[in-house]
């Protein structure tokens, strides 16, 4: 349903994942792919469907890594280029999705239990190197606070 507020397409999103007996983690696959496109920059996608991610994520660290996971699946099995990675990540911490903390966890632990099964390490470690410049950038960031949280 378009009109639907972020909550209740996130109670429907619980619901089917719940029905279908999937584990709690997989409700966030199931939206996301649900609602974003190989085109989901030009049609700003990930900002449409903020405020109904972060309902279902509700800001958890754990739900957060396997935000990352479902988009490290997305890019290997559901058509979109390697090259949409790096930019999903980067809209998905602009929009208050993905904490800097989390996507530099995922960055430096390398293939996890978040690491979808279908998601093998030389493809994980190839998004990984697309995803450097948005990585280096969050590391500079952090050390900039760190630098003037000293003076």
């Amino acid at each position: 349903n378009p009109d639907a507020s972020a909550a209740e397409t996130a109670e429907v999103v619980v619901n089917q994942q719940m029905a279908s007996a999937l584990k709690s983690q997989d409700k966030v696959r199931i939206f996301l792919r649900a609602v974003l496109t190989p085109a989901f920059f030009k049609n700003k996608e990930i900002e449409k469907n903020a405020p109904t991610v972060a309902k279902i994520i509700q800001s958890n660290p754990i739900m957060q890594r396997h935000l990352i996971g479902a988009i490290e699946g997305m890019t290997i099995v559901d058509g979109f280029q390697d090259k949409h990675f790096p930019v999903m990540l980067k809209q998905l911490y602009d929009e208050d999705l993905l904490e800097e903390d989390v996507i530099l966890e995922w960055a430096f632990d390398g293939r996890t239990d978040y690491t979808l099964a279908i998601v093998d390490e030389d493809a994980r470690a190839g998004l990984r190197g697309l995803a450097e410049p948005v990585v280096a950038w969050l590391q500079n960031d952090s050390d900039s606070d760190s630098d003037s949280d000293s003076d």
